[in-house]
């Protein structure tokens, strides 16, 4: 599951229909922190992802589907390979039809005991399913066939799974994600380049020590890691298509501690970066993104 690290994504969507929809098959992979403005709904087919969504970890089995609202900072890591049905809804699509849904957070409970909700969840499973079939098939009128199954989905989403964000909430909640934004884009285009603490407070006109306590509690993690992880991201990338040696890979992406990268990669990937190269050599190739 290989993309480009970046930070605030824009989606284009499927060709007749305004929603992005995709068959997912991840052989293992990293994606660093991020955030776009769609809600993005993850149904896992087969194998297994770690999903880090506003610094809580969701780990997502076979059947399990997770929904991630706009501008969420969000993460997955996958080790052991799966397949899943991405589907990704614009933000300017829900608001021709609800103005306010930025007002709403999705939140799901998989273990619930309740029968009615498990009635409901089965349901969205149901509908990703068909959603997948109608828009791979396109038979005469799929798209009228899509756009009910996502109106039935979203319906039941904002029904059973929503709550309303207070004013006060969303204003501050803005305010973060533009920082955020800020920072991300940041590092994104000097991610190879030496980037100090001072440089990206100074970025969102924070001093050292309120960017580090900001960025932590807004991440779960501190920048270092953060700043490592995206490098590591865009160093799996030339790994896997092209053929420089490791150390000038590292180099070319201004990380400059072996050690450290070796553990990190092998944490992040269950493998060595030689081992990596061997197996796509064999070819075992990543493909998709979440």
């Amino acid at each position: 599951m290989i993309v480009e690290s970046y930070t605030h994504e824009f989606i284009e969507p499927n060709d007749a229909i305004d929603i992005n929809l995709n068959y997912s098959i991840d052989e293992g992979s990293v994606v660093p922190k991020h955030f776009h403005d769609w809600i993005e709904i993850v149904y896992l087919v087969k194998g297994s992802l770690e999903v880090y969504d506003n610094n809580r970890m969701i780990p997502l089995k076979e059947n399990d589907f997770v929904i991630i609202n706009t501008m969420s900072i969000h993460s997955t890591r996958c080790i052991g390979g799966n397949q899943a049905i991405l589907l990704q809804i614009p933000i300017a699509f829900l608001k021709k039809f609800m103005p306010d849904v930025v007002n709403y957070s999705f939140e799901i409970d998989l273990d619930t005991e309740d029968e009615r909700v498990k009635t409901r969840l089965n349901r969205i499973r149901m509908l990703m399913q068909d959603l997948l079939l109608a828009y791979e098939i396109k038979a005469e009128g799929y798209i009228f066939r899509c756009y009910s199954l996502v109106f039935e989905l979203l319906y039941i989403c904002i029904h059973s799974f929503s709550r309303r964000i207070d004013e006060v909430t969303m204003m501050k909640s803005q305010k973060n994600q533009l920082r955020m934004r800020q920072i991300m884009d940041y590092v994104n285009r000097h991610y190879n380049e030496e980037v100090t603490l001072h440089d990206i407070a100074d970025t969102v006109g924070l001093n050292q020590i309120y960017f580090s306590r900001f960025f932590k509690q807004q991440t779960g993690i501190t920048f270092l890691e953060y700043l490592n992880t995206v490098r590591m991201e865009k160093i799996h990338k030339e790994l896997l298509y092209t053929d420089y040696c490791i150390k000038d890979i590292l180099e070319k992406n201004h990380f400059y501690n072996y050690k450290l990268f070796m553990r990190m990669f092998k944490n992040a990937y269950g493998c060595t970066p030689k081992e990596l190269r061997k197996r796509i050599s064999a070819g075992n190739p990543e493909t998709g993104r979440f």
